[in-house]
């Protein structure tokens, strides 16, 4: 198991950077049927959710964003493909992958089975992090499109809309509602993943899911140990625990300025990303009095040298904390903080920062993440040519637990992996060769939800890091709300929102270190109203008031 992307684009899709990214860059295209669908996509059927029940977990999943939790490997697999899904013929796919890249095609032998798997001659684009951005429109430009394309949320692609509407197939009447029951493992998908494959009132690819929890502070506990723990009840607290772990070599916090307002602002109840206020309204995280709040606290906690006196973009923050260096830094989900902490030292397991309330007024909440990566379209075709890339990928979305997940991730066992003493699958050096970049790329184009397994954590405390994550998880989900425009769209939000996240977060950085006053935060919202924010509002609001009707 492997969380799969990187801090970079982890981070970029939790933050600012990627506000409101995962439904909304989708339209932003200019396209006259963007404005069109406001209506049709407010009101779309979801598919069906039917959980897969071939595998039972120790810990058991739920349609809010809790992840199911193994506490030891299955010890019979389960099969869920009835059939070989392929019809013998070429398939093309481009997908991302987060890993070294593969054996090519014609020297892997897995490849060549994963092939047979499927039942067709398959090849695939590999694209890198970073550079899909690149790729993506090249490829698009040169006119023969892939099969199957993975399209993400959050690196800014251009004329999604008109792509999907030209080029791509309409899947809704295959996968909407009890269609989806068809391809049971993409039935196994929650309708929080199918949102963000939803364009104009129409469903256009098999979901990549992710963990649905966001961003939080994970801690070196042997430094909050002399403080009590990485906890607090209010800001106070949290203010002295950072002065208490702070002296000689050690400072509290990372410098990254922009995610630590991002964090704290859950403590004072800021939307996530884009919410409505109690009119209905839509509002912006970043321009509420909550987020102002947050980030006044961050310059407090700056000027009380909590802060590590480093780069405020540092890359090295996570070896820094293993090192006793940094007390806690931002991680994309718990799970990531948990699984970062053991890979730098098996010795050390992050604490999770649950939201505490900042006011007293009981705001807290935790923000909830886009819940995928994006999603896998297909190129158009007869219906049978469809269904069959839908069975394809019902295939590549096999439940953890299940004889062809293992096949997909793993490999031939003796050749490709082992059994280690646990009796959980490890790689040889043929299957790092030739599996593990090929399985990134799978994966990535669609899988079936994550979930916690103790071979997710370096070291021998899986298990324990297994319980302790969906305890953290549960306490989450308790505050945990949604970026209210997911699956609506603006198409104000591609023309105008890369440049106004770098102006707003340049801005943060500059008032947190001191170089411009805080009293500039209200009226550059005010400049960016007019400049493209006011446009995003108004077509989000047009949207969500259509889903309201």
């Amino acid at each position: 198991m492997s969380t799969g992307v990187s801090r970079r684009r982890f981070l970029g899709l939790s933050t600012a950077v990627a506000a409101g990214a995962a439904s909304s860059f989708l339209t932003g295209c200019g396209s006259s049927t963007a404005g069109k669908g406001e209506a049709a996509s407010a009101k779309v059927k979801l598919p069906a959710y039917v959980p897969f029940t071939g595998v039972k977990p120790d810990l058991p999943p739920n349609a809010k964003g809790l992840s199911a939790g193994f506490l030891s490997y299955p010890k019979e697999l389960a099969q869920s493909v009835a059939k070989v899904p392929g019809d013998g013929s070429k398939v093309s796919m481009l997908t991302e992958i987060w890993v070294q890249p593969p054996l090519p095609k014609g020297s892997n032998a897995h490849w060549k089975q994963v092939s047979s798997k499927l039942g067709v001659d398959l090849s695939a684009i590999l694209g890198t992090d970073p550079g899909y951005e690149e790729k993506f429109p090249a490829i698009v430009a040169g006119g023969d499109l892939p099969d199957l394309m993975w399209i993400p949320p959050n690196q800014g692609l251009q004329h999604i809309a008109q792509l999907l509407e030209s080029k791509m197939a309409d899947i809704t009447e295959y996968v909407s509602g009890d269609a989806v029951k068809d391809y049971p493992n993409l039935a196994n998908m929650t309708p929080a993943h199918w949102k963000t494959a939803v364009v104009n009132g129409k469903i256009w690819g098999a979901p990549s899911p992710y963990p649905a929890l966001g961003q939080v502070y994970g801690g070196n506990p042997k430094i909050w140990a002399k403080a009590d723990g990485f906890s607090a009840q209010s800001t106070e607290e949290f203010m002295d625990k950072c002065k208490e772990v702070t002296g000689g070599n050690t400072w509290a916090l990372e410098p990254i300025y922009g995610n630590a307002v991002s964090v704290l602002s859950q403590c004072y109840g800021a939307p996530n990303k884009w919410g409505r206020d109690k009119s209905g309204k839509v509002t912006f995280w970043m321009e509420s009095e909550q987020y102002l709040e947050a980030l006044n606290f961050v310059v407090k906690l700056k000027k009380a040298g909590v802060f590590y006196p480093g780069d405020p973009k540092m890359a090295d923050a996570y070896l820094k904390l293993a090192q006793g260096r940094i007390g806690a830094c931002v991680y994309a989900n718990p799970t990531g903080a948990r699984k970062d902490t053991r890979t730098n030292d098996p010795a050390l397991a992050a604490e999770i920062l649950i939201p505490f309330d900042a006011d007293g007024a009981k705001a807290n909440a935790h923000y909830h993440a886009f819940g995928t990566i994006g999603y896998t379209a297909i190129k158009k075709g007869s219906e049978k040519r469809v269904r069959m890339m839908l069975e394809i990928l019902n295939y590549l979305a096999a439940p953890y637990g299940t004889k062809e997940r293992e096949f997909l991730e793993f490999g031939a066992e003796g050749s490709d992996f082992t059994y280690d003493d646990k009796g959980f699958p490890q790689r040889t050096k043929k299957g790092k060769q030739e599996v593990e970049g090929l399985w990134s790329g799978l994966a990535t184009a669609t899988t079936a939800p994550f979930v916690l397994a103790p071979s997710v954590f370096p070291g021998s405390h899986g298990v324990q890091d297994v319980k302790d994550m969906y305890g953290v998880e549960q306490e989450l989900l308790r505050t945990a709300v949604q970026n209210a425009t997911v699956g609506h769209y603006s198409d104000a939000y591609t023309e105008h929102y890369g440049r106004l996240s770098t102006e707003a977060n340049d801005l943060v950085n500059d008032i947190v270190a001191g170089r411009r006053k805080i009293s500039e935060w209200k009226p550059f919202w005010s400049e960016w109203g007019p400049k493209g924010l006011d446009k995003m509002k108004q077509e989000f609001q047009k949207s969500l008031e259509a889903g309201d009707a």
